[in-house]
């Protein structure tokens, strides 16, 4: 037998009561907290407001002040005027937030997309508070159009920069070939640097075993010059004397000019006194050769042995000596 045929109607009515209780519990709680969040049970006012267009506001559409939700939309009608009037219903905590200065604003509750929702912007702590019914400023939002129509000259040069960008692109290829012709240049010079190094390298060497010998050929140049500066010292002092060395020179050779004249004369008048002597010494060697053959000469001639082979006398030419032993016998 099951255990609920067991129990008393009573019993039922408890346990039925019970679970029906329950859940009618559960919802006034949530209801009651649901009423909290909604702020059902704070006192409220009213602003109103006009739109040309209703942006996609429906009743309900939350309202909020720097991102905090302070009321709802209550009401989206359509005038005689051809416009749209709404009604916010605002929570009365945040009145002072509202003032005169405060604008609405069409808004998201996404960067791009999400929920249509009204955005208040705070007014200044100098301005007055909005009462209830009164009408506050709407800033709405921009028509697509109208924002094409801005967009457009700015499409526009993003156009002509992505052009300018493309340019830039096909010159910078250009330069990235040129770099890389210079780049082969550069290997190719590269492979010859090691020769070049070492030519620099011994030019430097050479460099500065000049550096080295620089102040013993600075020195020998500076006695050279003390040199040089001698020698023309003394060809200034030659030079300077020239003149006289030159006309007793010419002295001279006028002197040599006259002494060779008188020379000639001298050999033209000893001439005729040389041909005498010489006939004379010719009968003086007769004479002595018949003074040889007569007695008592001969006989001293013999005692003194053979005559004496003669002596061959070159002819005459020019002045001749006049001493005895050149005269022929």
């Amino acid at each position: 037998m099951h255990y609920s045929h067991r129990l008393s109607s009573g019993r039922l009515a408890q346990i039925v009561g019970t679970f029906v209780l329950i859940p009618v519990l559960i919802l006034a709680v949530a209801g009651f907290w649901m009423s909290k969040t909604e702020h059902l049970f704070e006192p409220k006012y009213q602003l109103m407001a006009s739109l040309s267009k209703s942006y996609g506001l429906e009743p309900g559409a939350p309202v909020v002040v720097s991102g905090i939700r302070i009321g709802r939309v209550k009401q989206v009608d359509l005038n005689d005027r051809g416009t749209v009037d709404l009604m916010l219903q605002l929570s009365a905590r945040y009145q002072e937030m509202v003032r005169s200065n405060s604008e609405l604003r069409i808004t998201k509750s996404g960067v791009v997309v999400g929920q249509t929702q009204v955005d208040i912007g705070a007014g200044t702590a100098s301005s007055p508070t909005l009462t209830d019914g009164a009408t506050i400023r709407a800033v709405e939002p921009r028509d697509i159009g109208d924002l094409l129509n801005e967009v457009e000259p700015v499409l526009m040069a993003v156009k002509q920069t992505l052009l300018r960008v493309e340019t830039i692109t096909q010159d910078l290829q250009g330069g990235l070939k040129a770099g890389g012709k210079a780049l082969e240049q550069v290997a190719l010079a590269t492979q010859d640097l090691p020769a070049v190094v070492a030519s620099v390298q011994r030019t430097i060497a050479s460099v500065e075993q000049t550096a080295t010998a620089l102040p013993a050929m600075t020195g020998s140049i500076q006695r050279t010059l003390g040199v040089v500066d001698r020698v023309t010292a003394d060809m200034q002092r030659t030079t300077s004397r020239l003149p006289v060395l030159l006309d007793s020179a010419q002295s001279t050779l006028t002197s040599v000019k006259r002494l060779s004249d008188s020379v000639g004369e001298i050999s033209q008048e000893l001439r005729p006194v040389v041909q005498t002597a010489e006939t004379t010494l010719g009968d003086v060697s007769t004479l002595v050769r018949g003074a040889k053959q007569t007695f008592p000469f001969n006989r001293f001639a013999q005692n003194a042995g053979p005559a004496p082979k003669p002596q061959v006398v070159p002819p005459p030419t020019g002045l001749s000596s006049l001493r005895g032993d050149q005269v022929r016998r």
